[in-house]
């Protein structure tokens, strides 16, 4: 695989607070054999949003400067460009990118569910969408985090926190509701659309019984992640989370997608379509590689839980 451009700016902060995802155009240095040196036709560009550490995982890039509100605009200098192939990692990139560019080749990524961006239709029939338009669809892995979960730590009562302004979030909880009980779990779920009532949130469902809480891959649980890891440190609650960002000490499973081997994926991916061969005859493919990890000592820390009565 060679690399037009191997570096990153390490010197951009990463995003915090409230503040509104950002949109970044990136030129990918992932892609081509070949094909990013003088006489290539155009330019591969990736069209990404948001600058996550997920995004950082999945690809290596050299990043162009940050903007927002002028997105569109952005793609519109974009497209002017005549690029070989757009790369859309993101579900906002691709509600950008989808209805605008209807020749250019896109390959997109980092999206959970691509049918209702326009790019593709419906989720029986991968193979039908939008003729320039294929990719992978990587929904978070809650099933297999259920599955595991509960052969590892039991059934019973299972907790989730949900923000209902979140739409991941609440797409999680309706999942979580909704699978949880044929893994032998009841599911009880609070919901908190502020920082303010994520510790309440939390001690309703311990007071309700819950004796495993599940940590979801949504961008609002970062706000509570790492109390809820705390408690799980100190031992209130067992923890299983799927939350692929920064610390998970105190879960005692982590199951969370590998945005590195996505990106790997989604390389090789767009190197087919750059070989030639049409988006229109690739079906969209559901893809989420996991990475899994015990904390041993913990678990065993818990392995008297319940107490003996």
């Amino acid at each position: 695989m060679t690399n037009c451009f191997i570096s990153r700016d390490e010197n951009r902060k990463p995003e915090t607070g409230n503040r509104k995802p950002l949109i970044i155009i990136l030129l990918l240095a992932l892609l081509v054999q070949g094909g990013c040196g003088p006489g290539s036709p155009g330019p591969v560009v990736v069209f990404c949003s948001p600058d996550s550490p997920r995004l950082q995982q999945a690809v290596q890039v050299v990043c162009v400067p940050e903007f927002g509100a002028d997105a569109g605009e952005r793609l519109r200098q974009v497209r002017r460009q005549a690029p070989r192939l757009l790369v859309a990692l993101g579900t906002p990139a691709l509600r950008q990118v989808a209805p605008l560019e209807k020749h250019t080749p896109v390959v997109f990524a980092l999206v959970g569910n691509p049918y209702f961006t326009g790019a593709a239709y419906f989720p029986d029939h991968p193979e039908d969408h939008q003729e320039n338009v294929t990719g992978l669809a990587t929904p978070p892995p809650l099933t297999a985090a259920l599955k595991q979960g509960a052969g590892l730590l039991g059934g019973g009562p299972w907790g989730l926190l949900y923000d209902p302004n979140d739409g991941v979030a609440v797409e999680l909880a309706r999942r979580f509701g909704q699978e949880a009980p044929a893994h032998g779990i009841r599911p009880l779920t609070e919901a908190s659309a502020a920082a303010a009532g994520d510790g309440p949130g939390l001690e309703r469902l311990l007071a309700q019984g819950a004796r495993v809480i599940y940590l979801p891959p949504a961008p609002s649980a970062a706000r509570y992640a790492p109390r809820l890891l705390e408690a799980g440190r100190r031992q209130k609650v067992m923890v299983v989370s799927g939350y692929p960002e920064g610390d998970h000490n105190g879960a005692v499973l982590w199951l969370a997608v590998d945005y590195r081997r996505l990106g790997e994926e989604a390389g090789a991916l767009a190197r087919r379509v750059l070989s030639g061969e049409a988006p229109k005859n690739i079906p969209i493919v559901e893809s989420a590689p996991l990475q899994v990890q015990v904390d041993e000592s913990l678990l065993r820390r818990w392995s008297g839980y319940p107490p003996t009565k």
